[in-house]
């Protein structure tokens, strides 16, 4: 059986690289990165965890942000955050199991 998009757990990182108005943006500040590292941690870990990037969430005083969708934000992250992060997505959504396609279709 595979996983369904409904047990993934999805999470979004804003990756704006235009500076709000106090001068602040997550893409300047390392939003990038660490989406690219979830998402290379997910992966390597099979976690069952979609990496989505986004523009904006108009926290940019905040950044950078996450939003693990349906919960809450996560904020002033930096890549010494993405272990622990990518800790709690696993206990949260769990593994893929294996001999699950990661790709149907491919």
């Amino acid at each position: 059986m595979s996983d369904t998009s409904e047990d993934r757990l999805r999470i979004v990182v804003c990756v704006n690289k235009m500076r709000g108005p106090r001068g602040k943006c997550c893409g300047l500040s390392g939003s990038p990165e660490i989406a690219a590292a979830l998402e290379s941690g997910a992966r390597t870990r099979q976690l069952k965890v979609d990496v989505e990037t986004i523009v904006c969430f108009g926290k940019c005083e905040e950044g950078p942000n996450l939003r693990i969708v349906g919960g809450e934000f996560r904020q002033h992250l930096t890549l010494e955050d993405v272990p622990s992060l990518l800790d709690e997505f696993e206990r949260r959504a769990g593994r893929i199991k294996s001999g699950t396609m990661l790709y149907p279709g491919a």
